[in-house]
């Protein structure tokens, strides 16, 4: 294959290789209390279509107690409906512990009650070129606390520099 040079650019055929990621995660959402994770940034009423909400919440890699911390889903959920509880959300998994410490994944989609799915539209470090979907569904609801299992397939291409 022959290259394409020119003043200011060069376009070079490379191959790539693809890498899949299964993984199950869990994201608590603690809406009140001294933990809260989350702050209405702009507030509504009447309907409350336009709330938006800043998140910072926590990501672990299991349900119980013994769960480890693994990052944060940071970000921003605004209601993005005049008719129904949807919330459209868009937030970076940024990992601090583990495997994948220093990676990210960005998140988009939205949510309501129960379950759903969120796109995997990017990444960084080791998530170079990611794409993939998150299934995700409420595991826990109660006392200002949500948390939500996550199940991840995400297709990316790692770069070493």
């Amino acid at each position: 294959m022959a290259q394409d040079k020119g003043a200011y650019f060069e376009i070079v055929p490379v191959q790539l290789q693809k890498q899949e990621l299964r993984m199950t995660l869990y994201v608590h959402q603690v809406t009140t209390g001294p933990e809260r994770n989350q702050q209405v940034v702009v507030d509504r009423s009447n309907p409350s279509f336009g709330l938006i909400a800043a998140n910072d919440w926590t990501v672990f890699d299991g349900f119980g107690s013994g769960a480890n911390l693994v990052g944060n889903a940071q970000g921003m959920h605004m209601l993005g409906s005049m008719t129904q509880t949807s919330w459209c959300i868009f937030f970076d998994l940024v990992f601090k512990n583990g495997r994948f410490a220093g990676s990210t994944l960005k998140l988009l989609g939205s949510f309501g009650p129960d379950a759903g799915e969120w796109a995997v539209v990017g990444g960084t470090g080791e998530f170079t070129l990611a794409q993939g979907v998150i299934a995700f569904k409420k595991v826990q609801d109660g006392n200002g606390m949500n948390i939500r299992e996550l199940k991840f397939r995400v297709f990316y291409t790692p770069i070493k520099a």
